[in-house]
């Protein structure tokens, strides 16, 4: 095999693995876009739960107080039949006053507080409703994807080994001309050319060196325009790297 041929189908393999890598970027953020959508949706629905849950405490305590402060109302009107000064009526009179403005007080928190469950209980309702239609399916397109990216990464993981492989019977100056070429020239490095004419960027080569190619095909030569790498087969139609740019 000569080098060309290997740069060839190195240039196959390194064209998995960028396509590869292109589909787990995209699968990771196709999953991070769900995943964050269902944490969301999620989230929302333990904060209005646990809104709910506070709220119902606050309102049980506020009947409560409510329910003592009537209790104690009671006994401070039972003690304006017992009193035997005017000082005495004053201060129990002051009592039942202050008792008063306190129970309008929690009367008017207790209201609200009802008015703010009953708005949560109502979010929470349209909360959950919406994650009950979503948590199943991103549970599953999550699982489906990550499933996906394990795949790709196994495949990704032999590719690498092919490349290790060809890499490594070709010279360190080679293969570094050759990866230079492949990440400026959009992942084509190693092209045909036919009838006088690069692949990689359409452009006619010199006739000499178009007859060079022909004459020895293991020697590497490169486009003088697009700076690919060229070889030439009699039969071209099935040559790796017609893809142009």
């Amino acid at each position: 095999m000569t080098e060309l041929e290997r740069l060839a189908l190195l240039q196959e393999v390194d064209q998995r693995l960028r396509d590869r890598q292109i589909n787990l970027s995209a699968l990771e953020e196709d999953i991070r876009r769900r995943a964050d959508d269902l944490a969301s949706k999620q989230e929302r629905v333990k904060t209005l739960r646990e809104s709910r849950e506070q709220l119902d405490t606050k309102r049980q305590d506020l009947e409560r107080l409510l329910d003592e402060e009537g209790v104690a109302m009671k006994d401070r009107r039972m003690r304006l039949n017992r009193v035997r000064t005017e000082k005495e009526l004053q201060a129990v009179r002051r009592e039942i006053e202050l008792g008063k403005e306190g129970t309008q007080r929690m009367e008017s928190e207790l209201l609200a507080v009802m008015e703010e469950h009953e708005t949560t209980v109502s979010e929470l309702a349209i909360a959950e409703a919406a994650l009950a239609e979503v948590e199943s399916p991103a549970s599953d397109e999550i699982s489906e994807k990550r499933e996906r990216q394990n795949r790709l990464i196994l495949d990704a993981d032999e590719d690498k080994a092919v490349r290790e492989r060809l890499a490594a019977h070709l010279s360190r100056s080679l293969r570094s001309k050759y990866e230079q070429i492949f990440a400026r020239r959009g992942g084509v490095a190693v092209v045909a050319v036919r009838n006088g004419t690069c692949l990689g960027c359409h452009m006619h080569v010199p006739p000499q060196l178009y007859n060079e190619i022909q004459k020895a095909r293991e020697v590497v030569r490169q486009c003088p325009n697009c700076h690919r790498m060229l070889f030439w087969r009699p039969d071209a139609g099935d040559a790796a790297g017609e893809t142009s740019t």
